[in-house]
């Protein structure tokens, strides 16, 4: 099976990968060590979803394939312009919050399910993407500290606000739901800027 990076096919898998996610593992690995990151992954000439990689790779075998293309960008522009998207982005957010709690505790309550549910995947974008800044710089988020909390508590307490929101709009309960909106997840939207003023202190220096 030809791997191919960048266009280059120079790459050769050492050993014996037990199936085609084990190749993204190498891959991976071989990348980090020159300070870059995969971004996109081809395989057989169908580009796959990040999302999605995993679940469609993990036990396939490497007879499964003929070629896999990777595509990489270097690790600290990535971070870096995925944090400027951030904070470009957070702003909004809290009272984006505040906005759909007053459609949940008002009279149509019925016309926030559609931006509730626009309004999660924005916040899962913004998790996913500083999770990518700490991995790819290193940083712990057990360790790094905002507002004197580890940034890994104040993730696991908005994603139990976010599942009671869920449970909530499943429910049924809007007024529950305008309430955590607008008590719970608005506060939590301002320190997501924070947490990305944080992470932006650690991204080097652009030699430029």
């Amino acid at each position: 099976m030809d791997v191919i990076i960048d266009g280059a096919r120079d790459f050769k898998l050492t050993g014996e990968p037990e199936d085609l996610m084990a190749v993204v593992a190498v891959v991976t690995e071989h990348l980090e060590a020159q300070g870059r990151s995969v971004v996109a992954v081809e395989v057989d000439g169908v580009s796959l979803h990040p999302e999605t990689v995993e679940a469609k790779l993990a036990g396939r075998g490497l007879s499964g394939a003929s070629e896999m293309r990777f595509e990489s960008e270097d690790t600290v522009v990535l971070v870096r312009e995925s944090l400027a998207d951030l904070r470009e982005a957070l702003p909004d957010l809290p009272e984006a919050c505040r906005q759909l709690a007053a459609i949940f505790q008002g009279e149509a309550p019925e016309e926030g399910y559609e931006p509730f549910q626009e309004l999660a995947g924005i916040w899962l974008y913004v998790k996913r993407l500083e999770h990518l800044a700490c991995t790819s710089m290193h940083l712990d988020s057990e360790v790094l500290e905002v507002a004197g909390r580890k940034v890994a508590d104040h993730s696991r307490e908005l994603n139990g606000f976010l599942e009671e929101a869920v449970q909530a709009l499943r429910d049924g309960d809007t007024v529950l739901l305008g309430d955590l909106l607008e008590y719970e997840l608005a506060p939590r939207a301002e320190l997501e800027a924070d947490i990305v003023a944080v992470l932006n202190r650690h991204v080097p220096v652009d030699p430029d």
